[in-house]
């Protein structure tokens, strides 16, 4: 129980599994995530991460109210190391939710059932989102007299615009899949029998494309993000332009040509 990790190939699936506290991530478990993260940076084998829940019916209920929110709010102060790594580094425990993300490796959140707070952000830091109709989500860190600083405030307003984002952060309302899905947030919406199916079978058709390509436009995707329509091409260019003259290039232009599929290394 924890954090489960399994690579099968180019696939790496991160499984959150700690049923005493429905998933809730505290400073543990985001210690535990932070160097997964930095696994998949080390590791430029792995062309797809899928982030997905072991329990019956939650994906993650946010931080933990017991151990990582009392810290954060000030109610109590570290009684370990793991809690002094937490409060010293709020950067680190922010790369734990994908606030912030240093691999270029795309990652798709697989969702079932509640999706809250800290774990809603952490579905909104990844770069796709594949959703069973029970699931649902909600921000409720208003109703508890707290702002969310796990990046929700600049990601929501890009993925379903600021009037649908502020609708989210200001009621501390659930949402629905559907819902979700018809606002954009969400690229597959399916039934829940299905839904790792349907995650698996999109990772798997990311991960047989160029993993140059792949890693660069989800390195650019993330880059763009904020700057001026020129400031974006320039960054686009100078990503792209190396891609664009690679091994992987050459090998996917001869594939095509002789009607085969690509061998990228």
């Amino acid at each position: 129980m924890g954090v489960i990790y399994e690579k099968d190939g180019h696939i790496v699936k991160v499984g959150l599994d700690i049923p005493e506290s429905k998933n809730a991530m505290g400073p543990d478990v985001l210690l535990e995530l932070y160097n997964i993260w930095e696994e998949c940076e080390r590791d430029k084998t792995i062309r797809v991460v899928v982030v997905y829940s072991a329990l019956e019916d939650i994906f993650c209920s946010g931080l933990n109210l017991k151990t990582a929110i009392p810290l954060l709010t000030g109610m109590r102060g570290p009684e370990n190391e793991t809690e002094e790594w937490m409060m010293k580094n709020p950067a680190a425990w922010s790369k734990a939710i994908l606030k912030y993300k240093d691999f270029d490796v795309p990652v798709i959140a697989s969702i079932h059932g509640y999706c809250l707070t800290g774990g809603f952000e952490m579905a909104m830091g990844c770069e796709l989102r594949v959703a069973s109709e029970d699931a649902i989500f909600q921000m409720r860190e208003t109703t508890l007299g707290i702002m969310p600083i796990g990046g929700s405030n600049v990601f929501l307003q890009h993925q379903v615009g600021m009037g649908r984002a502020l609708e989210i952060l200001l009621t501390g309302d659930n949402f629905s899949a559907e819902t979700l899905y018809d606002w954009g947030f969400l690229n597959r919406l399916t039934t829940k029998d299905k839904l790792m199916d349907t995650t698996m079978e999109l990772a798997e058709r990311i991960a047989s494309n160029g993993p140059k390509s792949v890693r660069g436009m989800t390195r650019c995707a993330r880059m763009i993000q904020g700057k001026t329509l020129g400031e974006a091409f320039d960054i686009e260019m100078n990503i792209g332009a190396p891609i664009f003259s690679s091994d992987d290039a050459r090998e996917g232009v001869r594939a095509q040509k002789e009607k085969r599929k690509p061998d990228f290394k």
